[in-house]
């Protein structure tokens, strides 16, 4: 399987035509199509399902498009980490982030770094603390900004000087907009919206409470991965998003956030492999970052 045919089939995976791909990648249509055909008959499988209209994934073709993206991310950065070898400053720091306060400290700290190294360039990926985590073991982020819990000996970290703090996003019109604070009592009583992070302990339901309630008796309605649609259904009053301050618009007409009393603050921490090379751009950064927290 070489490298080029997987780049003609994420194309073809893209573009959701043979003609339109064959266009991208400058080939002929019948290059493209033999290329496809001999992948096919390579891995035993059928890639696309081929109509008059479209070129459509089959659910082996999803599998290997998933794999070759990543296969091809991870070639492309050995190729920048091998060339960087002098000179100018250059390639590119992938990092991924979830949703949270101290994600501007590392976009500060990559302008910074830009204006005095144009050539570098930032990818960014943006998704809950597993989906976050996992990229990062698969070796497709150089970073990981990721908020508590997380293991961090089973990385190198960087904890962050800025906090989260948790509480409850409620429609500015439901019976719940009056309160101040959501004690314990009241939280057992609100339909919930919750994340979806499989550890699901942002907030330790037992310690905050003092016992007195457990994540199990909480009337949980439903789970979210990021904010955005989640927060729809909050405004309509018929759930509660129980999360951190920074998720949610809090200049919203529509929205209030209601802290938790007693009081919960959640810190995050950048993660990155440990016994892992990183790139002259990648050790530049992390320096600024440093800085910026100290």
């Amino acid at each position: 399987m070489e490298l080029r045919t997987l780049r003609y089939f994420l194309a073809v995976a893209r573009e959701v035509s043979m003609t339109e791909a064959a266009n991208v990648l400058h080939v002929t249509q019948p290059t493209l199509s033999r290329q496809i055909a001999e992948l096919e008959r390579e891995l035993g499988c059928t890639l696309f399902d081929r109509t008059n209209r479209a070129t459509m994934l089959t659910e082996d073709g999803m599998r290997l498009r998933q794999r070759a993206e990543e296969i091809l991310s991870l070639v492309d950065q050995t190729q920048d980490e091998l060339a960087d070898r002098g000179g100018s400053l250059s390639g590119t720091i992938r990092i991924g982030a979830g949703e949270t306060r101290a994600a501007h400290l590392l976009t500060d700290a990559f302008v910074e770094m830009h204006r005095v190294h144009p050539g570098v360039a930032i990818e960014l990926f943006t998704g809950n603390a597993d989906t976050v985590e996992e990229r990062l073991e698969r070796g497709l982020l150089d970073f990981a900004l990721v908020i508590e819990p997380v293991n961090v000996d089973k990385y190198e970290w960087l904890r962050m000087p800025e906090s989260d703090h948790s509480g409850v996003a409620v429609g500015a019109g439901s019976e719940w907009a009056r309160l101040d604070a959501v004690t314990p009592e009241v939280l057992a009583r609100m339909p919930l919206l919750v994340s979806s992070r499989t550890s699901n302990r942002t907030v330790d339901i037992g310690a905050w409470s003092g016992g007195a309630l457990r994540r199990e008796d909480l009337d949980v309605v439903g789970t979210f991965d990021l904010i955005g649609n989640a927060a729809l259904l909050v405004k309509t009053g018929e759930a509660c998003a129980l999360g951190i301050d920074h998720l949610f618009d809090l200049n919203s007409d529509e929205l209030r956030f209601i802290p938790l009393d007693p009081p919960i603050s959640i810190g995050s921490y950048v993660i990155w492999k440990k016994y892992r090379l990183r790139s002259r751009a990648c050790e530049e950064f992390l320096r600024r970052l440093r800085a910026r927290c100290e």
